[in-house]
Parts: C-alpha cells; sequence; structure tokens
C-alpha cells in the first residue's frame, strides 16, 4: 500500500493445551496440530522420551532424557534464530518449529486468505518442495487436511502438497483472526531488513517487523539471495499489519487501494510490503530493478505477487502462497 513519507516522527509459560482444527476459540500459540494434546516441557523436566525427543531434533546434545542447562540453552538459541521469545519454554510453537509434536501428524486447517484481498489462494505443488510444479491452488478459507511429511512444513493432501505456513490451524474461520494475532505468535523479521525511511503510522528504521513463523526463514533465503545480487538487502515496509494499522490505511485511502480491515494478507502475517519511496525508478516501483529481480526469483521461496504487471497494484507486495 502506498505510503505518505514524513520528514520526521517523533508468552511464554509452562502449559498443556489440546488443540482442536475446528475449535473456533483463538490460540496465540497457533502450533499446526489437530486433536492431539501438546505437552510443554521446561527446564528441570522429567518427561524422559519427550525431552529424548527434543534433544534429538535440537542435535549437538547428549540424549540423556534431562532438561538441563545445556538443553536449556540450546532450545533458547533455537528460538532466538527463529524469532521466537527465548525463554527456553517448549510449547505448542516452539514443538511446532522444530518439526511438530511427536505423534501429531494429521493436521487440519484453513487457508489464510480472505475473497476480498487480490492472490487469495494455497498452492497445491506435486511434491514436498518448491521446486516441485504447482498443480492448482486452494481458494480463500478452503478447508485443508494432510498429513505431515516428516518434521518438515509440507502436508500430504488428497490433491498434492501444501505448505502448511498458508495454513490457519485454530479455527475454521481465519477471518476472526486476520489482523488480532499476538506479536507471540509470529516470528521477528531481522531489523537489519527494515526500510531506512521514517513513515506513518508511527514507523523508523528501528521498528520491529513480524512474520508468520512457518514463512520466515523463506524471507530469509529470500533476502540473502538479493543481497548476493546487488549488495544490500531489500528493504522492507511493512509485514503483519494489526486490526488498528488496516483501519489507519482504509481511512486514509479507501477501496480498492486498501484492503477492508480484517481482509490484508497482512493480517495474517504472510505479506511483505518492500520500499516504496513514491520517487521516479524506486527500486520495488515497476519495471525497478528490485522489483523486476523479485517478480523473476521470488517464487523459488514461495511468494508471490498478485498483480499485472504494469497496473495500478502494489508493484513492492509479496506474500507467501507456498
Amino acid at each position: 500500500m502506498m505510503k505518505k513519507r514524513a520528514a520526521s516522527l517523533a508468552l511464554a509459560g509452562a502449559v498443556v493445551l489440546t488443540l482442536n482444527g475446528l475449535s473456533p476459540t483463538v490460540s496465540t500459540a497457533r502450533a499446526a496440530t489437530t486433536t492431539c494434546s501438546v505437552v510443554t516441557l521446561k527446564y528441570g523436566a522429567s518427561r524422559h522420551d519427550l525431552v529424548k525427543t527434543l534433544q534429538s531434533r535440537l542435535g549437538g546434545l547428549t540424549v540423556d532424557g534431562y532438561f538441563g542447562s545445556g538443553t536449556l540453552a540450546k532450545v533458547k538459541a533455537f528460538q532466538t534464530t527463529r524469532g521466537l521469545v527465548a525463554d527456553g519454554i517448549v510449547g505448542p510453537m516452539t514443538w511446532d518449529l522444530l518439526g511438530g509434536f511427536p505423534g501429531c501428524t494429521t493436521i487440519t486447517g484453513y487457508v489464510m486468505a480472505d475473497s476480498g484481498a487480490a492472490g487469495s489462494k494455497a498452492n497445491i505443488r506435486s511434491g514436498p518442495g518448491l521446486t516441485y510444479s504447482i498443480v492448482g491452488s486452494y481458494g480463500p478459507h478452503a478447508k485443508v487436511t494432510g498429513t505431515r511429511i516428516g518434521t518438515g512444513p509440507w502436508l500430504h493432501t488428497s490433491r498434492g502438497y501444501v505448505h502448511k505456513g498458508t495454513l490457519e490451524t485454530t479455527t475454521s474461520n481465519p477471518s476472526s483472526i486476520n489482523g488480532r494475532l499476538s506479536t507471540s505468535s509470529l516470528c521477528k523479521v531481522s531489523t537489519s531488513y527494515n526500510s531506512p525511511d521514517t513513515f506513518d503510522p508511527d514507523y523508523t528504521p528501528k521498528t520491529q517487523r513480524y512474520l508468520n513463523c512457518d514463512d520466515q526463514p523463506y524471507l530469509k533465503a529470500l533476502e540473502a539471495s538479493y543481497k548476493a545480487a546487488f549488495g544490500h538487502y531489500a528493504a522492507i515496509d511493512l509485514t503483519y499489519r494489526d486490526i488498528d494499522e488496516q483501519w489507519y490505511w482504509y481511512n486514509k485511502f479507501g477501496s480498492p487501494r486498501a484492503a477492508y480491515p480484517g481482509t490484508s494478507n497482512h493480517g495474517y502475517g504472510l505479506a511483505v510490503d518492500f520500499r516504496e519511496t513514491d520517487q521516479p525508478g524506486e527500486e520495488f516501483g515497476w519495471g525497478g530493478v528490485g522489483q523486476k529481480w523479485l517478480s523473476a526469483n521470488a517464487h523459488r521461496w514461495g511468494f508471490a505477487s498478485p498483480f499485472t504487471y504494469g497496473t495500478d497494484g502494489e508493484s513492492y507486495h509479496f506474500q507467501f502462497v507456498g
């Protein structure tokens, strides 16, 4: 979305959750599990089999089944790497990023996309990876049930393979959580990707951005490749957008320039707006070197632009579709 530049501008806890894919209750943990109990582990835990699984997945530890200081340090390092709060508590989200809680392999989710937003879909691929061909797509709020492939992010469904980072698993109505996610259920985006600009509402070069945890590694890989090509990261203006901010932009620009609040792809932490300067020849404007590179390469990491080249659509907007 277009942004007016300003000259200046001055959970963690130990819990045991039983998650059901059909439950209307929003869980800030948002672990990709259905009808199975997720046991939270913390320092001093003596659930030997579970701790052994944890230690094996973390790697570099003696697999002794005891959650001691070495395991605690490894958990915190993993959480930091993935952008989670580094509290050392292995709850639903940490389990999910480690490959899922043991035994929770069948997952039911609903596509995090609303019919009022451009590019609302989740890709279906012929195999469990982004190098496989796209054979179809699931539309907004489509129910998707699949079996997790190993400990990775791909689900094998009746129609093909879907990335679970496109699915909401705690409610059958994704719109109910659009823009209402706690940042503790999202992952931090490296501030080294931040736009150098200050702009409304209340963004500075140091403002923390957030993204869906399953999708963040792909953004990191995209940014690394972009830096290798251009010598700097692809600067980001906006990522997750809460409901208040969605209303801000809607009141400022109206429809169709701004998605109606509660329908934006940004409200799920799936979309990224790269830097926009409102200047001729800008890096991510139509025909800009950054925009052309992203159009040609972003699909390698599961991101796509829903807008046709040269139209009034946002040249700098890309979203994760798997």
